[in-house]
C-alpha cells in the first residue's frame, strides 16, 4: 500500500494523473487531500502523525528547501507551510518520496532529524511558465508552453511507472526512476528534437537525492 497526500491547488492538478495511473496498475492506495482551508490542513497533519510507520509516503505538490505546502485557492487562500523543517519527523518510520521543488534540500537538511527509513526528492520541477521566468538560467533559454507540457507529461509518465512497480524496494525505486529519465531524455533529443525537454528531464536527474 502507498500513503499518498497531495496539495489541492490549480497547478497541482495534473499530478492526479500519477494517482490513477498507480491505482490503474492494481496498487492500493490510501489518499491524504490538503485543501485549502484551515480545517484540512489541520487535520492532514493530524493524520499524517498517524501514519502506519514503514510505509511508502508519496508527497505530491509544492516545497522549498525547508517546507512543504499545503493546498491553495488563488482567489480567498494562499498557499501555506504544512510541514516545515522542524516538523519533519512527523515521517519518522517512513519511506518518503517527496515529488515537490527542492525538496533534495529539504531531505538533506532534516535526514538527522527526520528519522526516515528512506527517501527520495528532488531539486526544481519547473512546471508553469512562471516558475521559468523566476529562474535566471531557464527564462533565457527559450522554454515554451508546449515543452512545459510535455515536461509535466513526463513527469506523470516516470513518477507513475517507477512508483507502480518498485514502491516496496526504494534501492531499487531510485535507479529505475533514473533509469527511465535517462530513456526520456534521449527520446527529447532524438525523436523530438526538444532540446529543451531533454535539459528539463537532465536537471530532475541530476538533482534527485536518495537517502
Amino acid at each position: 500500500m502507498i500513503q499518498i497526500i497531495i496539495a489541492i491547488d490549480p497547478s497541482t492538478h495534473f499530478l492526479y494523473k500519477i494517482i490513477d495511473n498507480i491505482k490503474g496498475r492494481g496498487v492500493d492506495i490510501k489518499l491524504t487531500e490538503i485543501h485549502p482551508t484551515e480545517e484540512s490542513y489541520a487535520n492532514c497533519v493530524e493524520e499524517i502523525s498517524h501514519f502506519e510507520k514503514g510505509t511508502p509516503v508519496v508527497f505530491l505538490g509544492h516545497g522549498q528547501s525547508d517546507q512543504l505546502y499545503g493546498g491553495e485557492n488563488l482567489d480567498s487562500f494562499p498557499k501555506r507551510p504544512i510541514i516545515k523543517l522542524n516538523k519533519m519527523n512527523i515521517f519518522k518510520g517512513q519511506y518518503l518520496f517527496l515529488l515537490a521543488c527542492d525538496s533534495a534540500k529539504l531531505i538533506k537538511s532534516s535526514f538527522r532529524l527526520s528519522k526516515v527509513v528512506k527517501s527520495i526528492g528532488f531539486g526544481g520541477l519547473p512546471t508553469s511558465m512562471e516558475e521559468v521566468e523566476k529562474d535566471k538560467k531557464l527564462s533565457t533559454d527559450g522554454i515554451s508552453e508546449q515543452t512545459i507540457d510535455d515536461f509535466k507529461s513526463e513527469i506523470v509518465d516516470t513518477v507513475s511507472n517507477a512508483l507502480s512497480f518498485y514502491y516496496k524496494d526504494f534501492n531499487r525505486l531510485s535507479d529505475y526512476l533514473k533509469l527511465l529519465i535517462d530513456q526520456r531524455i534521449n527520446n527529447a533529443v532524438l525523436r523530438k528534437k526538444d532540446r529543451n525537454l531533454a535539459d528539463l528531464l537532465f536537471k530532475m536527474r541530476n538533482e534527485m537525492v536518495f537517502y
